[in-house]
């Protein structure tokens, strides 16, 4: 029993890198030669911070690390510092999940929301001390905005149709410890 659930936290793992890959390769295609569209949400971001606060064991802190410095490597970004930014943020989600088993959708899309804002707030910081070009703030607003809006509909996709969802009271992870 203990196998099959080890089992299958590797094959979400590895599913999970797969999309992530799958992103990356949808982002450097260019659909588009006319420069200043509008960003696209981080979605992986929403998958990262539903499955923290449902099932942390599928994502540790290394494999978000992995991904995140893909996506700095692909898209040519300083490399670690919004990978950091990242890392920070999820781990104090998930220090905090137990308070998002009890409360409601509203305070868990508010709070991953805030988040996000004190990420891109992190990240346009550490960027503007190292005098590294900083993208327009109106373009960090519409990922922003984005980003909140697409939390919803990847939380349905990830809980409906993938049946990912919160841990019971009283239910045990992989290690046998209480969730």
């Amino acid at each position: 029993m203990n196998d099959t659930k080890l089992n299958l936290n590797w094959l979400r793992q590895v599913v999970l890198v797969l999309f992530a890959f799958l992103i990356i390769f949808y982002q450097l295609i260019p659909f588009s030669l006319i420069p200043g569209e509008l960003p696209a949400p981080d979605i992986m971001f929403c998958v990262v911070c539903i499955f923290i606060i449902r099932r942390p064991e599928i994502v540790p802190f290394w494999l978000i690390g992995l991904i995140y410095f893909a996506f700095d490597i692909f898209q040519s970004k300083p490399f670690g510092v919004w990978t950091a930014c990242i890392l920070i943020v999820t781990e104090v989600l998930r220090a905090n999940r137990d308070a998002f088993r009890e409360n409601l959708f509203p305070f868990e899309w508010i709070t991953i929301s805030m988040v996000f804002v004190l990420a891109l707030c992190a990240n346009q910081t550490f960027l503007a001390m190292s005098i590294v070009e900083t993208p327009p703030l109106f373009i960090l607003l519409w990922e922003l905005i984005f980003t909140v809006i697409a939390y919803p509909i990847v939380l349905f996709i990830i809980t409906y149709i993938l049946r990912v969802r919160k841990p019971a009271l009283g239910e045990f992870d992989i290690k046998g410890q209480k969730i």
